[in-house]
């Protein structure tokens, strides 16, 4: 595996799959170059790295949103939508969009649950009380 600056960016960010996160950081703690790339990297960021790249990253800019993750799961989303968001969290394996979308499943999965369904019923009830009576 070469292990390039793009590389040591997505292993900071935690961009990588369980398997290349292990291989990097062996990689690093093996060779003294590439602690000082790793350092050098980490220092230009905490100096305001903004680089397209960086910004992109940083932001999240090819990340679904939360709807249309939403929206994948459901498969309510155009065909080549679902295809990006599909390789977006299988191949590219963004950590972020996986744990948003586990969470979304779990908040759907408690909604079925008797318990919360009555709460939420509650909740709805209750509520009326703030609203402002009609004249």
């Amino acid at each position: 595996m070469t292990i390039s600056n793009a590389t040591l960016d997505a292993f900071i960010d935690d961009h990588l799959n369980e398997q290349e996160t292990i291989k990097v950081e062996k990689a690093v703690r093996e060779s003294p170059e590439l602690q000082a790339l790793l350092s050098s990297i980490i220092a230009s960021r905490d100096m305001g790295d903004h680089s397209i790249g960086a910004i992109w990253r940083r932001e999240h800019l090819s990340c679904p949103t939360r709807e249309e993750l939403s929206s994948y799961k459901e498969e309510a989303l155009d065909p080549q939508r679902i295809d990006y968001i599909k390789f977006h969290l299988e191949t590219v394996g963004c950590k972020a969009c996986k744990a948003n979308l586990s969470d979304l499943n779990c908040t759907k999965g408690s909604l079925k649950n008797a318990d919360a369904h009555e709460k939420h019923r509650q909740f709805l009830e209750n509520s009326k009380i703030l609203l402002p009576k009609k004249q």
